[in-house]
Formats: structure tokens, C-alpha cells, sequence
């Protein structure tokens, strides 16, 4: 043990420093976005994967727990698949604005988020959320049991210990990665080039499961280097398959990015006639592929026919636009947005020389290893163009964030190859690109601004809470709030009648806070308050316009 400390001791001080800033940065954070919400309620919630305005269950959860959920493990089996074959038996989701909102209890939205004594372990509830969501349940499996270790309390460094040690297994892939590309000098700069980069540190703070996503991608790109490396002899079917049934269980974009590898392996193959080495790279891939099948059938639906899937198309512009728009995220969070010209110019400078004085020897060997490296990258960009959803909006680049160290190491790479004397090289690079992003680019997803939602909501604490927005999900974003009021209701600008707040709750009370999202009508909205209950004023008492994007206002008689 102590020999292998004295030999790491620069990778595992590099890992300890970067460990540090996550803490750093976790410690900033003081909001969610509404999906970060989504990824505790749909883990612990047995009741519903979201939270919703009206009693304790929606249709389709009050049947599976009231009819399903009853008898041995046999029983729950073969009830559930009844309920499965028969979708009749409980409302749909276009019906959900029809259900009458209420207040819920502060308690009722703290159990949405954490696990209680009779949950514990009930893997079964969060096997079926995800089932109706368009993801596979692994995170949820593994958020739903570290939640357990913080049973019955909310706090964000939950998922954030799930992605700490995520992204420390990442660094050391990465690390592997390096050294099986003969580059294990430049294995601390490259770790620093991806783990000091704004991309890094948001993918670490945003509490989905993009940072698995983004391990499994790494770990399975090391196993391809290794195939390569052993002439395509697969030695060791199992580790292959682990790695891409979990990756599968994880985020279905990783089938994504395997897939264009996989082609680019197969054609090689092809070309070289090795038929049979084919067929065996072929079977580690359709294995795991007929086991996530098995363990999560759902996938086809989501994969090939949901709003997420491969026939989606959500988008606004042309795709050299969105194309455009991944490549701008890519500077922004490496930090290149000052200096990207200057190192792009000096850059291509460099190569047009060195190839003019053919200085530039690279034998086969290390080309095919670039070119595993970057052409994925750019074929899924391009895909993702295609398919991603709400592009244009801040948190679209998650959709990339796996590439994000994929990246760095090809950056790294392909300099090494360039330049016989790279480690000084990528040294500075790293570094200087590192404290530029840190100086000048905000991580996403920390939400600063929401600290003063929750000053306010804890000065208000013992007032009912009005809650008013145009949608049915976004709402999850308040949940840190609906657990600090007395109670809260949730409206629908657009398809709730306003008269359910004519109730004896308020009637009866002094004053209570009024939030409406700023992209709803506000004068529109005030008037419904006020002409549906017996108040007659009202007092702004915070706006917010980024992060929370809501006015808070108190309303009084």
C-alpha cells in the first residue's frame, strides 16, 4: 500500500485538490433545477414520480399500491404485469390538470424527497417511476439507497457524494486511458484540463446522472484502447459486458456513443478480413443489449418512440446552428471564450509547419488511436443536434457533458503527437486554461440567487404559500421552499380555477406569500388572487429574475 502511494502520490494529490474545489463549489450551491428535484422524488416517492397540486397519489400510483403491491414477491410480479397489460384501469396524464388543487403539508412535499421507515429498499416503486419517465432506473436504484443512509432528510450532498465518486473513479480512467496510450507523463495534465473546467465542475454539481453516464463512457473507451492495444483479442467478455449493461442502465445516450465506436471498430475489422474477432466484439455487445432488455423492456419505448428517442426532433433552428451552439458550450466551459482565437490561430500555425517540414511522424497505430478518439466526438454532436430536446436553453449541454474529458484527452493527445517535448506543454495549457474558466465562467446549476428564496420563506415560514406558474413540472423546483411553509397550493395560471382559494385557510388568516413565475402574466394573476379571496393588497417582497425567475409577493387585507 504505501509503495503504491509513494508511486501515485501526483495523481492522488491532483485528485485531492480537485476533490476539494467540487466541495467548494457544492457548498455555493443554493437551488435546483426542477430535474434535480425530479431525481430525489422519482428515487424515494412511492406515491408519484412528481409532485403534484391535488391528494396523496395520482391514478396510476393509487392502483399499484392500493390492488398491486399486496401478497409475496410472486404476487407483485404477476399482479404487476396485469396492471402493465392493462393501461385502462387508471387515469391518463391528460387528465391531470382536471384534479382539484389543495394544500399540501410541508411533510407531504419533505416525503416526496426522502425515504421513510416503510420505503426503505423499495426498489419496486422506483423500478415503475422510471418506468413512465423516458430514463432507465439505475441512478434512481443508487440515489434511492444512499438516500436511506440520510433517512427522512433533504439535503443536496445526497447525489452530490454519488457524483464525487463518480468523478474521482472518472479521473482515474482517465488516468488508465493515458497510460495505455503510452502517454502516462501526460496523464496529470490532461486530469487537470478536464477536472478544473467549469463543463467538469457543473457536471459534478448538476444531480443527475450525467457524471455516471460520463464514467461508463470513459471506462468503456479504455477498454476499447486495450482491445486495440491486445490486436483485438477480447481476453476478458465480462468486463465489456458489465460495463455496457450498466452503462445502458444508466443513460441511453451512452448506447449512443458505443454505437458510432462500435461501426468505426467493425469497419476496421472489415477492412482487415478479421471476421472472427468481429463476431466476438459483435457477442460482448449483444449480450449485455438482450439483458438491459430484459431487466428494463421499457428502453425500446424510450429509446425508439418517446419524445427523447431517436425519432425525436424538438428543433428551432437548422442544425448548423445547433451544431454551432454545442461547439460555443464546448469553449465556454473549458474556458476558452478570451483565448480560444489566439490558441486556434497559433495552433493551426504550428501543424501547417510541422506537416510543411514533415516533422510530423505518426505511425498507424497512433492515427487509428486519434481518430477513436475524435471522430465520436464529432458524429454525436451531430446526432445530439438532431435529437436533444430544449435546445437553446441553459442546461441543453448536458446532453454532452460525457465528451467533456473525451475531450481533453484527445486535446492532449494529439499535442503529445505533435510535439516530441508535449509534458511542459500541456502542463501550461492546463493550467492556464483552468484558472481562465475558474476566473471568468460560472459553474451552472448553483442557483446562488435562491438563497434569498429561502431567507424568505423562513422569515414567512408559519404563512400558507401560493404557488402560480403555466405547467405541471417546473413546480419541483420549489420543493426546498413547499418544505419550509406551513402549507403550500399549486395553481395552473392556464387550467386551474382560481376559486379554490376562497377557502377558510386563508380566509381566516392575516396575510400569506404569493410566488408567480415572471414568464406568467402578473397583473393577471394578482387580479384572480385578490377577486377570489377576501384580501384587497399586496406588497412586492422580492423579484428575481435568473436562477429562480419568480416574484415573491405578500399579500394582505
Amino acid at each position: 500500500m504505501k509503495d503504491f502511494f509513494l508511486k501515485n502520490k501526483y495523481l492522488i494529490l491532483t485528485i485531492s485538490i480537485l476533490t476539494i474545489i467540487m466541495f467548494v463549489f457544492i457548498n455555493q450551491k443554493q437551488g435546483y433545477h426542477e430535474d434535480e428535484i425530479f431525481s430525489y422524488g422519482s428515487s424515494n416517492y412511492k406515491y408519484d414520480n412528481v409532485f403534484r397540486w391535488y391528494g396523496y397519489a395520482d391514478a396510476e400510483n393509487d392502483v399499484l399500491y392500493t390492488k398491486i403491491l399486496k401478497g409475496n414477491f410472486i404476487d407483485k410480479i404477476t399482479n404487476y404485469f396485469k396492471f402493465i397489460n392493462n393501461k385502462d384501469s387508471y387515469k391518463k396524464n391528460e387528465v391531470l390538470l382536471k384534479e382539484t388543487p389543495i394544500f399540501r403539508t410541508k411533510e407531504e412535499a419533505l416525503e416526496y424527497l426522502t425515504i421513510n421507515k416503510e420505503d426503505i429498499f423499495n426498489y419496486f416503486s422506483v423500478y415503475y417511476n422510471q418506468s413512465r419517465d423516458v430514463h432507465p432506473p439505475l441512478f434512481y436504484f443508487i440515489v434511492h439507497l444512499v438516500s436511506t443512509i440520510f433517512y427522512n432528510t433533504f439535503t443536496k450532498y445526497i447525489i452530490f457524494i454519488i457524483n464525487l465518486v463518480f468523478f474521482i473513479l472518472s479521473l482515474l480512467v482517465i488516468n488508465k486511458i493515458m497510460k495505455i496510450l503510452d502517454k502516462d507523463n501526460l496523464s496529470i495534465p490532461t486530469i487537470i484540463l478536464y477536472g478544473c473546467s467549469i463543463g467538469c465542475i457543473s457536471t459534478v454539481m448538476f444531480q443527475r446522472m450525467y457524471m455516471m453516464l460520463t464514467f461508463f463512457s470513459l471506462v468503456y473507451l479504455y477498454l476499447i484502447f486495450k482491445l486495440i492495444k491486445d490486436n483485438f483479442e477480447i481476453n476478458k467478455k465480462r468486463y465489456f459486458i458489465i460495463t455496457i449493461l450498466l452503462g445502458f442502465l444508466t443513460q441511453y445516450y451512452f448506447v449512443l456513443y458505443i454505437f458510432i465506436i462500435f461501426i468505426l471498430i467493425s469497419i476496421y475489422l472489415f477492412i482487415k478480413k478479421q471476421f472472427k474477432k468481429f463476431l466476438k466484439y459483435l457477442l460482448v455487445h449483444i449480450i449485455p443489449a438482450i439483458l438491459g432488455l430484459l431487466i428494463y423492456p421499457y428502453a425500446i419505448e424510450d429509446i425508439f418512440f418517446s419524445y427523447r428517442g431517436i425519432g425525436s426532433s424538438d428543433i428551432k433552428n437548422n442544425i448548423f446552428s445547433n451544431i454551432k451552439y454545442y461547439f460555443e458550450q464546448i469553449y465556454k466551459l473549458f474556458g476558452l471564450q478570451n483565448i480560444l482565437i489566439i490558441i486556434t490561430i497559433l495552433l493551426v500555425i504550428t501543424i501547417s509547419y510541422k506537416i510543411i517540414k514533415k516533422n510530423i511522424k505518426i505511425d498507424k497505430n497512433k492515427l487509428f488511436n486519434l481518430s477513436i478518439l475524435i471522430i465520436p466526438i464529432f458524429i454525436y454532436i451531430l446526432i445530439i443536434s438532431k435529437i436533444a430536446p430544449f435546445l437553446g436553453e441553459s442546461y441543453t449541454y448536458r446532453y454532452i457533458m460525457s465528451l467533456f474529458p473525451i475531450i481533453s484527452i484527445s486535446v492532449i493527445y494529439l499535442l503529445s503527437l505533435i510535439y516530441k517535448r508535449s509534458n511542459l506543454i500541456t502542463i501550461i495549457l492546463s493550467i492556464i486554461l483552468s484558472i481562465n474558466g475558474l476566473i471568468n465562467v460560472t459553474p451552472t446549476y448553483l442557483y446562488k440567487d435562491n438563497k434569498k428564496v429561502l431567507e424568505l420563506a423562513n422569515k414567512y415560514k408559519n404563512d400558507y404559500f401560493v404557488y402560480v406558474y403555466d405547467n405541471s413540472f417546473t413546480h419541483l423546483s420549489s420543493l426546498p421552499e413547499f418544505i419550509i411553509y406551513k402549507e403550500s397550493i399549486i395553481l395552473n395560471n392556464n387550467g386551474h380555477d382560481f376559486n379554490v382559494l376562497n377557502n377558510d385557510k386563508l380566509n381566516n388568516s392575516n396575510e400569506f406569500i404569493l410566488c408567480i413565475k415572471n414568464w406568467v402574466n402578473q397583473d393577471e394573476v394578482l387580479n384572480k388572487v385578490l377577486s377570489n379571496t377576501n384580501y384587497t393588497k399586496y406588497e412586492k417582497l422580492l423579484y428575481l429574475n435568473s436562477d429562480v425567475e419568480a416574484t415573491y409577493y405578500k399579500v394582505i387585507k
